[in-house]
């Protein structure tokens, strides 16, 4: 009982402190009042730390009002994961790069696709968005699903809350024959791999994807950066020994990392 009741107070503890920095974070600070596009934050800012730090700054002082509202309604009934850093990453990235053809394994409840898919809406890119995804939790060992939803309809629904054109969902592990023969249908210029977390699945994806990039195409790996320099803030995370363990493995001569926020690590196919 008395073990009970210490863990609980903990954890409230733990909630504030957190939620004190938090707050503080989101604060107008001077050194990351920058315009720069995504590919030049790492020469501005060498630290891995400031790096991410210039794109949260970013998120809460510089986003449009429509990247915010979409990163708030995520952040509702757990909609979505990630954070808030996470968002002004994406829109700087396709703001400068403007991919066409786009691909997120692993994509839970449709906050990134929504999110690519309202960014190319407001900056008039033409885009075609493809989802491949068990949409369950299983396969994914790190993240906590809830019950009683319907994860392939719920997606389609928050496409629709945000009065955008569905994209294409693929039903299966990445892994699949079927799902191997679309990521295989096209050459692509980006690819996001959220899916399974555990190496060997990572590295499968990663070799295949790799290959099915456009020139200069984008590879972003989530949850990669354990074995790098950044030092986390209490309301954020490295990630995992999976993926961390992959991106450690990238070959230089194929691919070149352009810029690396909090865990998710950006690749440009050479």
């Amino acid at each position: 009982m008395v073990t009970r009741l210490f863990r609980g107070f903990f954890a409230r503890i733990t909630r504030l402190y957190v939620g004190v920095f938090y707050s503080f974070s989101k604060k107008y600070d001077k050194e990351f009042d920058k315009d720069l596009c995504a590919s030049a934050v790492p020469q501005k800012f060498i630290s891995l730390q400031k790096q991410y730090m210039f794109f949260h700054h970013s998120f809460w002082n510089k986003m449009p009002v429509f990247v915010q509202e979409h990163r708030s309604y995520f952040r509702q009934e757990q909609r979505g994961f990630g954070e808030d850093a996470f968002h002004s990453m994406w829109y700087e990235l396709l703001r400068e790069y403007r991919p066409q053809k786009l691909l997120e394994i692993g994509v839970y409840r449709g906050q990134v696709m929504s999110l690519w898919a309202l960014v190319a809406k407001e900056l008039n890119i033409t885009s075609d968005i493809h989802g491949i995804s068990p949409f369950s939790s299983a396969g994914d060992t790190v993240s906590a699903y809830i019950d009683g939803i319907d994860y392939y309809d719920d997606v389609i629904a928050n496409f629709n809350h945000f009065a955008l054109p569905l994209p294409n969902l693929h039903k299966g592990f990445s892994t699949d024959s079927d799902m191997v023969d679309v990521i295989k249908s096209k050459k692509w210029d980006l690819i996001y791999i959220d899916g399974s977390h555990d190496y060997d699945v990572v590295k499968s994806d990663f070799l295949l994807c790799g290959s099915m990039l456009s020139r200069n195409g984008l590879l972003i790996l989530d949850d990669s950066a354990m074995n790098t320099d950044f030092k986390p803030p209490v309301y954020s995370s490295s990630g995992h020994p999976g993926p961390s363990e992959l991106a450690a493995q990238i070959d230089g001569k194929e691919f070149r990392e352009i810029l690396s926020v909090g865990h998710n690590r950006v690749f440009e196919k050479i």
